[in-house]
């Protein structure tokens, strides 16, 4: 008999806090065993509803068809109770749970459908701000490519020009935190427009898909790296999730709350120490290219490879070091390697020693002066004196 969103909803505001119901859009945990608790009995006793009914050779072959006009009816009452239901500040329409909403080949007339039923969500929320007596933000979680939300139906663009959405959430699936969101494009396609951009930031870190298949999970360090590139590539706001206080949180706990309080703005992060890492996109709509990062990169003697990193703000002091975890060698054979910053040459220095490195992959440092390094994207150029495979590139900065 209790309903743990309305106490929550009245504390935060108890507290001073902004609250906000965020509603998964389709949801897929589990969707491997039809007898699950979490499935709604909608789910469950229409697989005809399902995106790909032919298919069951993944979890987003499993996914409601919001081309349905029973799937798009049945969510929108889901909304309609939680304006009656809750008296919240803001409601986040969360897309990204799981990002497949349509049969591959409908993509373009599912941006038409989701479009629609944006607007309706949005008109019920105004309808709701006369008898709250206060203003309703809508928000919505999206790809991190604008192409890529396009390609899926989820236009965010285009919400944002039709006044629908006061923020947008660029964001990683889940796999990985994405180092490199191209926030510079969402800022120029959403310029003039009173739209907040908050550059979402998962809680796992793969440098490609599938590493080793284990769960790496930042630290305060590396969210301070993305954080930091981020907002100074122009995001509004930083948008974590799946940081829970616990479970399913950064690895570094005993630094949660600092992470919390410092990675909002540049300031608070000035003169911290910041790692960079070499990820990838991991959503991609089905027949979309889907563009890598040259990890893992095998090298034999004599091989050039380049990598390109954005670290945000040029440092002013401290050091900078680029890290690279490389299998199938030794620190004497990687000591003759030949590593260059934006044509600077580094100096190798051996085991980095930092608080989590990759599991069963050595770890082998260059130290560059600061000097080299420059304020966003920064190139790295590496040849290999002798052979060994590449899975891991960062660009760790102290101060």
């Amino acid at each position: 008999g209790i309903d743990p969103y309305a106490h929550w909803i009245a504390r935060a505001r108890k507290k001073g806090i902004s609250p906000w119901i965020s509603s998964r859009m389709n949801d897929l945990h589990e969707v491997n065993d039809d007898r699950c608790y979490m499935h709604s009995e909608f789910w469950r006793e229409h697989p005809e509803f399902r995106r790909v009914p032919y298919r069951q050779d993944g979890w987003d072959k499993r996914a409601l068809d919001f081309g349905r006009v029973e799937v798009r009816e049945r969510h929108m009452k889901l909304i309609r109770e939680l304006a009656e239901r809750y008296d919240f500040d803001g409601l986040e329409l969360d897309w990204m749970r799981f990002g497949y909403h349509f049969r591959p080949g409908h993509e373009a007339e599912g941006g038409e459908l989701l479009t629609q039923f944006m607007r309706d969500v949005r008109a019920l929320l105004r309808s709701w701000e006369k008898k709250r007596g206060h203003r309703i933000q809508l928000g919505a979680r999206v790809p991190s490519r604008p192409w890529t939300a396009v390609n899926l139906g989820m236009d965010g663009v285009r919400w944002a020009r039709e006044g629908l959405v006061d923020m947008l959430v660029p964001t990683p699936f889940w796999a990985t935190m994405e180092f490199d969101i191209p926030i510079e494009e969402w800022k120029r396609l959403l310029r003039g427009l009173p739209v907040t951009l908050a550059a979402g930031l998962e809680v796992l870190i793969r440098p490609y898909p599938n590493y080793r298949r284990v769960y790496v999970q930042n630290s305060i360090e590396t969210v301070r790296g993305a954080a930091s590139a981020m907002l100074d590539r122009g995001a509004d706001r930083i948008y974590l999730f799946n940081y829970m206080s616990s479970d399913t949180t950064q690895q570094d706990t005993e630094n949660y709350h600092s992470m919390l309080c410092e990675i909002g703005t540049l300031a608070t992060m000035a003169g911290k120490p910041r790692r960079h890492i070499l990820t990838y996109s991991d959503t991609w709509a089905p027949g979309e290219p889907e563009f890598r990062n040259g990890l893992p990169a095998e090298c034999k003697p004599g091989d050039w490879r380049a990598f390109r990193l954005p670290t945000g703000p040029k440092p002013g002091a401290g050091n900078a070091r680029i890290v690279f975890g490389i299998s199938d060698a030794d620190a004497q054979s990687i000591a003759g390697w030949e590593v260059r910053l934006n044509g600077t040459q580094a100096t190798f220095v051996g085991d980095p020693k930092l608080r989590f490195s990759i599991p069963e992959c050595p770890l082998f440092a260059f130290e560059i002066p600061v000097a080299g390094v420059n304020r966003g994207y920064n190139t790295i150029e590496v040849k290999a004196a002798s052979s060994g495979t590449i899975h891991w590139v960062e660009m760790n900065i102290q101060g």
